[in-house]
């Protein structure tokens, strides 16, 4: 449980540089999120392809209740930093880094983009943000799904100025975002929106407990720790997922986001001084602090859902799809992120916790191609 990070501002010193002092901090903050973030999302079992496939067949919603537990807090959290005076420039450049990243992107781009990522992780069993804590919990195959991203990501480096020209909208966008249709301040709209998403989360629940749908039972839960449980609710593990939206934007000046890291990482081996110009979109991503910060993230996550996973016992235990499948669908994700702009993680805790209207649209459209996708496979099954 994934971005337009390539165009991240980062405090600047008197010489309008990053500081050595900000950029360290910078990236330990960025390490230390994604331990939490990584040791989360395992123990709410979202990294489970299992789980993330049977959501596509709308026949378990522990990932639903994840994914909008962590909007819910995150937009909380974006809507109070935004009142607070001390607190409100902060949000204010995160939200500009935010739309500066999608200011060539149109509808079309994202739900172009979104359909492709649903269907990947249908397929895969996977999403941006958690194919690091898959192979940091021993998942099977999860090695392969990893270099079907890479793939995806280069695959869509390659490409990009043909798929932009082809999606690019004729104009900017006028509202960017739901409150500015209304013209009402961010705060007015998503304190109430979290509110109902709050009552979506609750009916869930009540029709399918958490209990029931990972099969563990109160004196498993009971007799564990915190730390040692074989899971937590999803609700607690999205609403810890989503607070760390408050060290990174006051922190790092950016929000969650998981896809683009894979173009730094990608651009770090297929990119070399005779290649540049097979890609200046991923050579963007090979420097500087605007661009790692997110790889640490991912990185760190590795080890929390590595530590995670060996606390509770489940280190190696979960079984991953085919490698074509993995492969092929962790191709899809990467690709279908990038292309929207953002994944489960960019588009969807920050994006629709900043109620913006094209993360809405990716998505909508990535949960429509994601069953889809799965009914298809259930049919040539």
């Amino acid at each position: 449980m994934t971005s337009r990070r390539n165009l991240q501002e980062v405090p600047m010193g008197d010489d309008n540089r990053p500081t050595p002092t900000r950029t360290v901090t910078s990236l330990a903050v960025s390490a230390a999120c994604g331990l939490v973030f990584g040791f989360a999302i395992e123990k709410g079992k979202v990294y489970e392809p299992a789980v993330v496939k049977n959501q596509m067949f709308l026949s378990q919603f522990i990932m639903m209740k994840m994914f909008l537990s962590g909007i819910i807090s995150g937009m909380f959290v974006l809507a109070v930093m935004s009142m607070l005076p001390f607190t409100r420039r902060q949000y204010l450049g995160a939200k500009s880094v935010f739309v500066r990243g999608l200011r060539e992107k149109g509808f079309l781009t994202t739900l172009s983009g979104g359909a492709l990522l649903g269907s990947g992780m249908a397929i895969a069993g996977s999403c941006p943000g958690v194919i690091l804590a898959q192979l940091g919990s021993g998942t099977q195959n999860s090695m392969y799904t990893l270099l079907g991203a890479l793939f995806g990501t280069l695959l869509y480096g390659i490409l990009e100025p043909v798929v932009t020209d082809l999606t690019k909208p004729a104009q900017t966008i006028r509202f960017q975002f739901l409150y500015n249709v209304y013209g009402s301040p961010f705060f007015v709209m998503a304190l109430p929106s979290a509110a109902v998403l709050s009552l979506v989360v609750f009916t869930l629940e009540l029709a399918y407990p958490w209990e029931e749908e990972i099969n563990i039972t109160d004196s498993v839960y009971q007799s564990s720790s915190w730390i040692t449980s074989p899971a937590w609710p999803p609700f607690v593990s999205g609403i810890t997922v989503g607070s760390l939206q408050i060290p990174v934007v006051l922190v790092i000046g950016d929000t969650l986001g998981a896809s683009s890291s894979f173009c730094t990482i990608t651009s770090q081996f297929f990119l070399h001084k005779s290649s540049k110009r097979l890609s200046p979109y991923l050579l963007k991503f090979q420097s500087g602090i605007k661009n790692w910060w997110q790889v640490a993230f991912v990185l760190s996550s590795i080890f929390g859902a590595f530590l995670s996973s060996i606390l509770s016992g489940t280190y190696s235990s979960v079984a991953g799809v085919s490698i074509v499948q993995s492969f092929v669908g962790g191709a899809l994700i990467l690709f279908g992120a990038r292309m929207a702009g953002g994944c489960t993680s960019g588009h969807g805790l920050s994006g629709i916790g900043l109620l913006n209207l094209l993360s809405i649209s990716t998505m909508a459209a990535m949960f429509v191609g994601g069953v889809l996708t799965a009914m298809i496979l259930q049919w040539i099954s």
